[in-house]
Parts: C-alpha cells; sequence; structure tokens
C-alpha cells in the first residue's frame, strides 16, 4: 500500500539532518477494540486512547508496539527526574514539529512518570514499597504508531525514518508493513467481552475506612492551624485476579471511558487508566492543563442523577476546591511561560461521565523561548489537583499521612515526542497489574468543611468503576462503612 501524503505531510516529511517523518493514511474500517487486543498482543505495548472522545488534543487514540529503546530508572532525592530522562533521551534524533494536525503523534516517547517524581527534588522522602514496585519514570521509544483522529473518523500510521546510524531499525517502510497487518487483522470482530474474574477473599486495603476518616479529620486539624488550605488523601485497594491485563482494561474502558485512558505493558506488568484529567499539553509552545476538583456519583435513576449534577453545580465548597487549584497551576505555569500569557479559560465546567460528574477548569499559557519540556514539568509536577494547596506543604502531609506509596497513581502516563510536544494525563481512575496482583488508589480533596463520611463516600465513587473491574460487586462498593475490606 503507497502511502499517501497529503500537502503538509510532505513538508514534514522533508530531510531535516537527524530524522524525518513518513505518514500514510489508512482507508480501512477498523475495530477499535480488535486493534487494542491485537497490539496488546506486541512486544511491550503502549496504548494512549481516547475512549470518551472530546475536542482539541483530546480526540486521538494511539496505539504501538515493540519500542526502539526503554529509558527507565529509580528516583534519586534531590535529582531531577526530568533532566535525568532528557539526557538519556538526547543520545537519539529529534524532529521538527509536526504540521498535520490529522496525527498529531509523528514518534516519540511514552511512558509515565510516578508520583514519587515529584518528591526528591523537594527533599520529602520517598517511602518504600513493600511488596512489587515500579521504576520510578519509564518511558519507551516508539517510531511507529497507529492514530485514529475520532473527529474526522480516520485512521493513519506514522513512522520515524532514522537517519543512517539507526540502520539496525527495520526500514520505516517494513514497520508500516507491520503495522499495517495488525490493522487488517483488526477488521475482524474483537473477541467475546471479558468478565471480571474475582479470587474471593483476598482483597484488601491500606486503611480501614474509620482510619481513612480519622486522617480526613487531621488534615482539618492542619488546616485550622494553617498549615494549608486543601489536601488531596487517597488510599490503595489490592485484589488478586485471574484476569490478563488486557482483558481488565477491555473492561474498565465499558465501565469508564475517558478521555486521557491509558494500557501500558511489559515484563509481567501493566498499567490501565481510565484518567479522564489532563495534565499538561505542549504543541509549538502552547500550554493547557485542565484540573479537576469536585465530584459527584452518577444514578440509573434520573431524577437522582439530576440532583447530584445540581449539588455538584451549587456547591461553594467544591468551587471553592476548583479555585484553589487553579490559583496553584496559574503560578506552576507562571514559572515557565511568557509573563502575561497565564490565563483561565474556562474557570467552572460541569463535565459528565459514565460513573461520576465533575467539576473542571481550563487554563492555558505560552512557553517561554528558552524553556522546553523539562522547564515545565519541573515548575507544575505533580499536579496541583492530586497534591492540595500549598503543595509542598500537602505533599509534605501525604507523605506523613498515605501508609504506602502512591507509584504511578496521581502521576503522569503520556508521551514526549522527538519534536519537543509533551501530552500528559493526571494518572488518577488507574491501576497497575503485575502477576495476579491488582492495585487501584483512589482519592479526594479534603478542606476546612470537609465531612469525613462524605469523603470516604466520594473516594470509593471515585474507585466504583474500577472496583467492579476486578470484580467486586457494585452495591459493596458503593457502602459508605463496609465489612469485606480488612486493612492490610
Amino acid at each position: 500500500m503507497a502511502a499517501v501524503y497529503t500537502t503538509v505531510a510532505m513538508r514534514t516529511r522533508a530531510k531535516t539532518g537527524t530524522a524525518r517523518t513518513v505518514f500514510e493514511r489508512f482507508n480501512r474500517p477498523v475495530s477499535m477494540e480488535a486493534a487494542l487486543v491485537n497490539f496488546s498482543r506486541a512486544d511491550r505495548p503502549a496504548l494512549l486512547e481516547s475512549s470518551l472522545a472530546k475536542e482539541g488534543y483530546e480526540k486521538f487514540t494511539i496505539l504501538s508496539a515493540d519500542p526502539v529503546s526503554v529509558i527507565e530508572f529509580d528516583l534519586v532525592e534531590r535529582v531531577c527526574p526530568f533532566s535525568t530522562l532528557a539526557r538519556h533521551m538526547a543520545a537519539y534524533p529529534s524532529l521538527p514539529p509536526s504540521a498535520n494536525h490529522d496525527i498529531f503523534f509523528p514518534g516519540g516517547w511514552i511512558g509515565y512518570f510516578t508520583y514519587e517524581s515529584g518528591l526528591g527534588m523537594e527533599r520529602i522522602a520517598v517511602r518504600k514499597e513493600s511488596g512489587p514496585a515500579l521504576r520510578g519514570v519509564r518511558f519507551g521509544l516508539y517510531d511507529t504508531v497507529a492514530v485514529y483522529n475520532h473527529a474526522t473518523e480516520e485512521w493513519w500510521i506514522a513512522g520515524v525514518d532514522w537517519p543512517d546510524r539507526f540502520l539496525r531499525r527495520a526500514p520505516v517502510e517494513q514497520r508500516f508493513e507491520a503495522v499495517r497487518n495488525r490493522m487488517i487483522a483488526s477488521q475482524s470482530p474483537p473477541p467475546e467481552n471479558p468478565q471480571p474474574v474475582l479470587r474471593g477473599g483476598e482483597t484488601s486495603v491500606n486503611m480501614s475506612p474509620n482510619s481513612y476518616m480519622e486522617k480526613v479529620r487531621r488534615i482539618k486539624r492542619y488546616i485550622e492551624a494553617g498549615d494549608v488550605y486543601q489536601v488531596n488523601l487517597s488510599q490503595r485497594f489490592e485484589a488478586r485476579t485471574a484476569a490478563s491485563p488486557i482483558d481488565l482494561y477491555r473492561i474498565l474502558r465499558r465501565k469508564s471511558p475517558s478521555a486521557r485512558a491509558a494500557f501500558i505493558s511489559w515484563d509481567d506488568t501493566a498499567i490501565m487508566s481510565a484518567s479522564p484529567e489532563l495534565f499538561l499539553d505542549l504543541r509549538c509552545g502552547h500550554v493547557l492543563t485542565r484540573p479537576i476538583k469536585g465530584t459527584r456519583p452518577r444514578s440509573d435513576d434520573p431524577a437522582l442523577d439530576a440532583h447530584y449534577r445540581c449539588e455538584l453545580v451549587e456547591s461553594e465548597k467544591d468551587r471553592a476546591e476548583l479555585n484553589m487549584i487553579v490559583d496553584l497551576l496559574r503560578n506552576d505555569l507562571g514559572r515557565a511561560c511568557d509573563y502575561g500569557s497565564v490565563r483561565v479559560v474556562n474557570a467552572n465546567e460541569i463535565e459528565t461521565h459514565p460513573t461520576v460528574y465533575h467539576r473542571v477548569a481550563t487554563i492555558e499559557g505560552t512557553l517561554r523561548q528558552e524553556s522546553d519540556w523539562v522547564d515545565l514539568l519541573r515548575a507544575s509536577f505533580p499536579g496541583g489537583s492530586v497534591t492540595g494547596a500549598p503543595k509542598i506543604r500537602a505533599m509534605q502531609i501525604i507523605s506523613e499521612l498515605e501508609p504506602t506509596p502512591r507509584g504511578v497513581y496521581c502521576g503522569s502516563i503520556g508521551w514526549i515526542g522527538l519534536d519537543g510536544s509533551v501530552s500528559l494525563n493526571i494518572a488518577i481512575r488507574t491501576m497497575v497489574q503485575t502477576g495476579d496482583v491488582v492495585r487501584i488508589h483512589a482519592g479526594g480533596a479534603v478542606v476546612a468543611d470537609s465531612d469525613p463520611l462524605g469523603e470516604y463516600e466520594e473516594m470509593l465513587a471515585k474507585a466504583k468503576a474500577m472496583l467492579e473491574t476486578v470484580g467486586y460487586s457494585a452495591a459493596a462498593a458503593t457502602l459508605p462503612i463496609h465489612q469485606n475490606f480488612q486493612p492490610s
């Protein structure tokens, strides 16, 4: 199949002296779920999906596998992980910014930063994991991808044509053929819908309900003392499953479609994320972030569902929570963006998701000419919506109160392009499977007028789709106080 180039694509294919990109439109209907399954069977797949397609940069799904290389390392106190990653990446050629907005991602690094990536630079101790632990940072270089544009309903194949010293890599046309074959195979119906497979009696949490609520009260005392205005408190669930990672991801995406979803798998570990939250998009100097603060559950009863939405709209508490984080993120972005360019595009928007309603804001800025993605991440990681305000003191309190590391939860999953562009989520609604053990985190923001029981119930509402994914009953998952979970 010959490559099809638009005028824009041909300009981006021009020789750069380092590497070049090639684009091809794939003009066949493809089942998205079958494509996800087929790519998941390849070597070290990395899938970034907009299963709840939105506008702008959240309208693309990226399917990739067979990375050129993988960079992974543990965190070192007082050492910037973003600079460390950038130094490793510098060994590879770069690309000019892509002008083809139909494919968005011409090739680059896909992976994650754990939440703890932001602790060492602030001299906050990183708690050690008692069981299987992820490396602090892990990114693979993916040079051939399939990209679906949900707005135009078009598939593209994109690849990097490397310079001579990368001839050990298969030629781009050969790599395209492998992707075409996966896409053609994906025209067949996907396997039957998988079902949750929970190994009963082996589910645990790192905090009992009473312990979680007591820690909410401790945060309120910190707020009363003037230490902080807001702290995000989370807890971890653990379950054993007989399901494969891709089957769990398929269940999760069905229960909780999202605009910033991800599936990354290697060795015996997989990350499955249904995150609705954008952390950072950086493209051609334009920076965008969309923090979430304020949540209400959905209901099958239309009247009750409307009540929950109205309650979130009218809640001064949730409005105040979001306003605090907006101010924090404006300050974070201002450390890397041009003076006066940071502005709030939308201060309060109610977003509808399958299991919850969210209050969301949109903030943008223009990156300083002398800055890059490293400066942007150093200024803003981790996201303020999952820490609190002031950020550093909130992170210290989180480290004190939460008994286990967060890992990839509340970190970021996404990509860093060879052209210096970036798209990262906030890794909430995220599960990590190692062997047959699945770890699930959920949490929420605590402010001065928080009700401990209400905060606990909100945390469970956020965990609901993930708990159901591993087979924990929906009814039990929504109980405010239940006996089925025992502290680990």
